[in-house]
């Protein structure tokens, strides 16, 4: 039997309506949402996991694909008993939480793609088969500072930017060459017009590594009536980088949501 995924499940005692399933993004873990949690927890339950080859999270010594990351969702929804989820994805993990969605209808009420892509691109690809490559020779220390760097384009080097770093580079480099290998060749192009729960896409303006036009090619392959709003101070990680502004953006989509009884 497959090992579940390392998760903290916040639920307030009056929430009894679709839980969050906070998917975080690549070289992150699930208190990559700690600061978004009180905008949220006094209103909705809040599932935050660790994706396979991340965080507390078992590997199985092979890169872990789309396929995989959504099995091992389904899995731990399953064991935990919980009826109806918004998933919520950042970056390569908004790959992760539009295929569950697609495969996975009944058990999605809404679905909210942050920084969003709808594939890993060539170029892309390239790139992150030479990041694991250097990680698997040298250490996190290869590739640093550079892959924090970038996806704070524009953002202050403050408390919270040290904290990123600092774990950023203590994380097992094994398992990240994993999850990043595993990453290299995700497409979820496929899923995304099969989507059939109301969206919400968050885009950064300073998103240097997944721009503007990733999120509107991903609206364009979703069924029309998708959301598409842009934060003009935000980047890379909109929820760790402007979490106040994020979570009330994801409330006020939450109040839009047709009301529903859980199976």
């Amino acid at each position: 039997m497959t090992a579940l995924l390392h998760h903290q499940i916040h639920r307030h005692p009056s929430s009894h309506g679709p839980v969050l399933l906070l998917i975080h993004p690549l070289g992150a873990a699930h208190d990559f949402w700690d600061a978004c949690l009180p905008g949220w927890t006094p209103h909705v339950g809040c599932l935050a996991v660790d994706l396979r080859s991340a965080g507390r999270s078992p590997g199985d010594g092979a890169p872990p694909g789309l396929d995989r990351h959504v099995e091992d969702l389904e899995a731990l929804r399953a064991s935990l008993g919980l009826a109806r989820l918004i998933p919520i994805g950042c970056a390569v993990g908004s790959m992760v939480a539009a295929a569950y969605a697609a495969r996975y209808p009944s058990r999605v009420a809404g679905l909210v793609l942050s920084n969003p892509t709808p594939r890993s691109a060539e170029s892309s690809r390239a790139m992150l088969l030479a990041r694991a490559d250097a990680v698997r020779a040298g250490g996190m220390g290869a590739i640093l500072p550079g892959a924090v760097e970038r996806p704070f384009e524009a953002q202050p080097r403050d408390a919270r930017y040290a904290h990123y770093l600092a774990a950023f580079a203590t994380q097992d480099a094994g398992a990240y060459a994993d999850a990043v290998t595993g990453f290299a060749t995700a497409d979820a192009s496929a899923d995304l017009p099969l989507v059939r729960c109301p969206v919400l896409l968050l885009a950064g303006r300073h998103d240097l590594l997944l721009p503007l036009l990733q999120a509107e090619a991903v609206r364009d392959l979703l069924p029309p009536g998708a959301r598409l709003e842009v934060d003009e101070a935000g980047a890379h990680f909109l929820p760790y980088q402007r979490p106040d502004a994020f979570a009330r953006r994801v409330m006020d989509f939450l109040a839009t949501l047709p009301e529903r009884s859980d199976p």
